[in-house]
């Protein structure tokens, strides 16, 4: 046990208890899901069917339909999601088949039987397909498409195909099971996983934001510690210097109990606050250790809230602490008030230069500014004259002569000459801050000050510019300024005293050159611009995710619409035979110089390509074929094989019975089976796949019709056309008349063969009866879940590689400033000639301004220096964030002054010794 209070007590830093954060345990688990989701969904959209079809087949079926055949159709490709059995009948379904679903042993009843008086080619008689246990009527759709996949296969020369296909549509429609369309899988796996990255995105600000909470604390408790620790001797310094202020010699103007109350009253207030603080720390300790009970814990925003009073309490802490250790030092006259008074004065002294850069503006209070500058750096000087190194020797006395005090004596003078020090300084800045409002009042138009609006906002930057000013003088350190002046009793109400008078005059003068525009300042968290900002990144991908859902539902209203999909078959005719004589046909066609001279030339596999590779290159809707195919282009006497007339509404067309065209294709197989025996499938006596059959009805007066291409492809697919038209075999066109005449039969041919490739490519495709308010809320979930993912990605990327970039930006800053450091550094001795020995030679106040002048020169050189090789000893993981890259910038800002400093005071070295040398 005691080993283990000594490892507790021995941690270092706040960083004792830290609850685990539930984020990256909620993002992992929905990234989890959103693959599962996503495999799943793959999976089922990509499924192919291994479950094989049953076919059972009544005996003495037409067109070929047997068991053998059927199975022999259906071997390797008459396969489903799940398991089912097709029986096939001749006859027509009884009233208790079809509507009580009394199907036997099978799921599936199909009857190819047909209604003489109805040929069932328009609309599909659904009675004619029963389902297991279930009414027809429930499922009216999907029997009519069963049924219908069948007579169209049939109607293209199938027999066992025309089966299997009927079983294929049953597989899709009935025994599927699974939701195979991404609409449904992409917004599912997508919306775990934006969710996700929302989630760890989240966790990553709130662990850099708790990070930084506890770097703060840990801060703070330094802070707190330190003024502990300095508490005695800071009591020490006040009793001393009260002690002083209350002897008789000290009767001066200072005299009184003003100054020892107010230093009395300052210790009392930090004395309260260090202790107050000190409880306070106990008890976020004891929060964040957990030894606290659960009843009188604070929450999680009381402790956040609570952590951030407490740093900004420690900061105002030391703030006050600082300055009362200042103001003691200078009210007892220790050595140290002249660096105390000289980081009162830096800051002021250089807005007063930047001011007096626009001295044509006003020549007069110009002049006038000037002097209370160097009324300023005197007082300084006399400081440093009085209470530094040798005045325990001997100091001058305020009339000149020399002085042998006696120790407490000589302590009550300089508590004495401080206090009138201190009312001199008084009197200067009053007077600083009066010139400076007559340059206000100059600068001041309706230009510049045009409503009160404008006069709030120029009080706001006022502020601001002071607080830079006084932060860049110390590189960025933190400053009591306004404690320590206060604390000596100065500025009467004036946070900053003169400063922010001179700092007005600056802001005056920049609002009237940019015509009262200032450029506006950074936004600030939660200001409207970041607001609009993020309204804009939560609002554009919103808007193209609505537009994407809109465009995907307006390309899906018509049900049809994949039939107007770009074709992409690229295979040119395979083999190309002729069954029958050519003769038969005219013998002359048109006199084209490229083009065959004979209906038989024309039958000719190289033009044939020719003419369908020309339509592809000349015709968007066109395009070869999808698959290689052998044709066998049946030249046929119509005589005898149909049974045709004249169609009474069109010249250039025929009419053929149904039942008579199927006949007539029967034949036609077996005819050319006869001397082209591989055009057929031996066992299911259907045409082989990869050969088709395109019969040519000769008639009688040379012209000719082209029917059905018979092929290997069967009709297959909930929304295949393929065989869907009958009246294309059943009224065909008459070519080789009047003005078609001179056109070859091999033109016609190719043409064929662009409508028969098409119908290929449509064949097997499947249109999902979706609403198209479905799919504009799929996919508009979809494309915004994606956006705002990319989104969020594309942010967290950036905003590293902004912090990465700015980083490596500011550590190149920072080697730079070194190198302007050892500039000025090298430039000191010349510094020390140009602005006491030269400038001060010349000086009304006997170069004790000049002198003062160098000094605070000197003393901000080495504060920019020591920053710099603070900054530059940091860790490297240290050495980025804000408040390090502010730290370099304010060192950059000390460095640009003190350079703009040493310029100037080379120049008016130049030009004293241009008028001493030449004359005014």
């Amino acid at each position: 046990m005691p080993r283990t209070r000594t490892r507790r007590s021995q941690r270092s830093g706040p960083l004792r208890r830290r609850p685990p954060s539930r984020f990256p345990v909620l993002a992992v688990a929905l990234a989890g899901l959103s693959v599962l989701l996503g495999a799943i969904g793959f999976q089922q959209v990509t499924a192919e069917p291994t479950e094989p079809i049953t076919f059972v087949v009544d005996e003495g079926l037409p067109y070929g339909i047997t068991q053998q055949s059927v199975e022999a159709a259906a071997e390797g490709i008459g396969l489903s999601h799940r398991p089912f059995t097709l029986h096939v009948v001749g006859r027509d379904l009884e009233w208790s088949e079809y509507s009580d679903g009394e199907t036997g042993n099978a799921d599936v009843m199909l009857s190819i039987a047909d209604d003489p008086e109805d040929l069932d080619l328009s609309l599909p008689d659904a009675h004619r397909v029963a389902f297991s246990g279930e009414d027809y009527s429930d499922h009216y759709e999907d029997a009519a498409t069963i049924r219908e996949t069948f007579v169209n296969n049939r109607t293209l020369g199938h027999g066992p195909h025309a089966v299997l296909g009927a079983g294929l549509t049953a597989a899709d429609l009935r025994f599927d099971g699974g939701a195979r369309t991404p609409l449904l899988w992409a917004p599912l796996a997508a919306l775990p996983m934006f969710a996700a990255i929302l989630a760890m995105y989240r966790w990553l600000r709130r662990r850099r934001q708790e990070r930084a909470r506890y770097r703060a604390f840990g801060e703070a408790q330094l802070r707190l510690a330190r003024a502990v620790l300095e508490l005695e001797t800071l009591q020490l310094r006040v009793d001393v210097a009260a002690a002083l202020l209350e002897e008789p010699e000290a009767s001066g103007p200072v005299a009184g109990r003003g100054p020892r109350e107010q230093l009395r009253n300052d210790w009392k207030r930090v004395q309260d606050l260090t202790w107050d603080l000190a409880r306070t720390e106990q008890g976020l300790v004891a929060d964040l250790d957990g030894t606290v009970s659960p009843l009188k814990a604070r929450t999680a925003e009381e402790l956040e809230a609570d952590l951030g009073g407490f740093a900004a309490d420690t900061l105002d802490l030391k703030r006050r602490t600082d300055a009362l250790a200042q103001a003691a030092e200078v009210r007892s006259g220790h050595a140290g008030a002249r660096s105390v008074l000289d980081r009162l004065a830096l800051p002021l002294l250089q807005s007063v230069d930047e001011v007096l850069a626009h001295h044509g503006r006003y020549p007069a209070e110009a002049r006038a500014l000037e002097g209370h500058r160097a009324q300023l750096l005197v007082i300084a000087q006399e400081v440093a004259a009085g209470a530094g190194p040798g005045a325990d020797a001997g100091v001058a006395s305020m009339d000149g002569t020399e002085s042998g005090i006696a120790t407490g004596d000589q302590a009550a003078d300089l508590v004495a000459r401080h206090g009138a020090l201190l009312e001199r300084w008084n009197a200067v800045e009053q007077e600083i801050r009066a010139t400076a409002a007559q340059m206000s009042q100059h600068v001041n138009s309706p230009k510049t000050l045009p409503n009160a609006a404008t006069t709030g906002s120029v009080d706001e930057a006022v502020e601001e510019r002071a607080r830079v000013r006084v932060s860049v003088s110390t590189a960025g350190a933190t400053d009591s300024f306004t404690e320590l002046r206060a604390a000596l009793g100065l500025g009467h109400g004036h946070r900053m005293g003169p400063l922010q008078a001179t700092e007005r005059v600056l802001e005056l003068i920049g609002r009237h050159e940019g015509h009262g525009n200032p450029a506006p300042p950074p936004l600030a968290r939660g200001a409207p611009g970041a607001a609009r900002y993020g309204l804009a990144m939560g609002l554009i991908p919103l808007l193209l995710a609505l537009g994407a859902g809109l465009l995907a539902a307006s390309q899906i209203e018509d049900s049809h619409i994949q039939y107007g999909k770009d074709l992409t078959g690229d295979r040119p005719l395979a083999g190309l035979q002729v069954y029958g004589d050519p003769g038969q046909l005219a013998g002359l066609v048109g006199p084209g110089d490229h083009e065959p001279q004979t209906q038989e030339a024309s039958l000719d596999l190289g033009y044939i390509r020719e003419r369908m590779a020309w339509s592809a290159a000349h015709n968007e809707d066109a395009a070869l074929l999808p698959a290689d195919l052998d044709l066998t282009v049946a030249l046929l006497p119509a005589a005898e094989y149909i049974d045709y007339v004249p169609d009474p509404e069109y010249d250039h067309r025929i009419n053929i019975e149904y039942w008579d065209l199927l006949e007539a294709h029967r034949r036609v197989k077996q005819d050319v089976a006869a001397e082209y025996p591989e055009v057929l499938d031996s066992e299911t006596g259907d045409v082989a796949l990869g050969q088709a059959i395109l019969p040519v009805w000769l008639l009688d007066d040379g012209s000719y019709a082209f029917s059905y291409a018979l092929t290997g492809e069967f009709s297959v697919g909930v929304s295949s056309r393929m065989g869907a038209y009958f009246f294309n075999g059943t009224k065909p066109m008459v070519y080789g008349r009047e003005d078609q005449a001179d056109v070859s039969i091999g033109w016609w041919v190719a043409y064929d063969l662009k409508d028969l490739g098409r119908t290929m490519e449509y064949n097997h495709l499947s249109v999902d009866n979706v609403s198209p308010a479905a799919v504009f809320w799929a996919v508009s979930v979809s494309a915004w879940t994606g956006l705002m993912t990319v989104l969020l990605l594309v942010l967290a990327a950036h905003e590293a590689g902004r912090r990465r970039q700015g980083t490596a930006a500011v550590r190149r800053e920072l080697e730079g400033l070194r190198s302007d450091l050892n500039g000025l550094a090298l430039g000191l001795d010349l510094s020390r000639l140009d602005l006491v020995a030269v400038l001060g030679s010349d000086s009304e106040t006997g170069g004790r301004a000049e002198q003062a002048d160098q000094r605070l020169y000197e003393s901000a050189l080495v504060t920019a220096w020591r920053e710099v090789m603070a900054l530059e000893r940091l860790p490297r993981r240290e050495q980025r964030g804000a408040a390090w890259e502010s730290r370099v910038r304010h060192v950059q800002r000390l460095v640009e002054t003190l350079t703009s400093q040493r310029a100037d005071a080379a120049r008016r070295t130049d030009e004293l010794l241009s008028e001493q040398r030449f004359g005014a």
